[in-house]
């Protein structure tokens, strides 16, 4: 009997090994390789606006007009050239839209979610083109940036870096504010902790950490011991990648922030764990940041500028009027 005990005790342990090592490779490879977005509208294809190619030739987004619906495009625009990288070498494409009318000295830059692109923050773009110059970028392995591991803000955040180094060295705004949705957020988030160029930053639909996040959409499928799972997942990750995506939880980023924050929160959120938008504004408050929050009852993930226009746009600028007047 002990050595049938011994040996089920022994099965079980190896099938569990084995039930972790199999989240680990699947959740990682989700989290390092998500599905590739279809939208290729540009600012003049969707609004009609004119706007500014940045690091790849503008030429190029005609092509993309053989497509009957320019949200389910079977490819991106032209690869992001060499002229625009972040500091460990990715180069980066992107748009810089000029405000309706006379260019402001503020600038907004929106950095999208992990599996999007620049294409998909057009319509959170046009609640501001009236009120700042824009800037709309494809984050590493997305859109037309140079594909790569995706980090969920680990690297991301040197993309954020460069695309605010680009913004002062060619148009020198008086200003400048980010806005990150999901892994755009926590990019945002850790990029504006360790620099004094950004004014103010809003993030929409962040994870508090990602272990929380996987989680989250673990128990959401019915798998077992969901938090271990996590760290699986998350092991998986840094195997694949070199970069440890818990180092870079949005929780430990607003720590140390120094310039005002506001939060999004989407009420209908099934992505992130219930409560995290109000676990980061109480980190934040503890640390003494300028913190507030929003939240769209109605909103799915990263949908709040969709589903709450009006309330979203007002709310947003009347933070970005109130910290852009406080800053230096």
């Amino acid at each position: 009997m002990g050595r049938w005990a011994t040996t089920l005790l022994a099965l079980a342990l190896l099938a569990l090994l084995g039930y972790f090592g199999w989240i680990g490779y699947t959740g990682s490879a989700d989290l390092v390789n998500p599905p590739a977005a279809t939208d290729c509208r540009t600012p003049e294809s969707a609004f009609g606006w004119p706007y500014e190619a940045i690091n790849y030739d503008q030429a190029t987004d005609a092509e993309l007009a053989s497509f009957a619906d320019r949200t389910a495009c079977a490819r991106q625009g032209a690869a992001a050239g060499s002229d625009l990288t972040s500091n460990d070498g990715v180069s980066l494409a992107g748009w810089y839209i000029a405000a309706a009318g006379d260019e402001t000295g503020e600038t907004l830059i929106l950095v999208h979610d992990a599996g999007a692109n620049k294409s998909r923050m057009l319509e959170t773009a046009a609640l501001f083109h009236g009120s700042f110059n824009l800037v709309l970028f494809d984050l590493r392995n997305h859109g037309q940036s140079e594909a790569g591991p995706t980090t969920q803000g680990a690297a991301e955040q040197r993309d954020v870096r460069a695309i605010v180094a680009w913004v002062e060295a060619e148009h020198a705004p008086d200003h400048i504010a980010v806005l990150g949705v999901g892994m755009g957020g926590v990019s945002a988030l850790n990029m504006v902790a360790a620099d004094l160029r950004v004014d103010a930053v809003i993030g929409e639909s962040i994870p508090a950490t990602m272990a929380g996040a996987i989680q989250a959409r673990l128990e959401r499928a019915g798998w077992p011991l969901s938090l271990p799972g996590a760290w699986a997942t998350l092991l998986g990750g840094l195997l694949r990648t070199g970069q440890d995506m818990s180092a870079v939880d949005a929780v430990l980023a607003v720590d140390r922030l120094h310039v005002p924050l506001l939060l999004i929160e989407a009420g209908q959120d099934t992505t992130l764990p219930v409560g995290d938008a109000a676990q980061l504004l109480a980190a934040a408050q503890a640390a003494g940041v300028d913190a507030s929050m929003e939240r769209c009852d109605v909103a799915a993930h990263g949908q709040a500028a969709s589903s709450c226009p009006g309330a979203y746009r007002d709310r947003v600028l009347a933070f970005l009027a109130r910290a852009f007047s406080a800053a230096p």
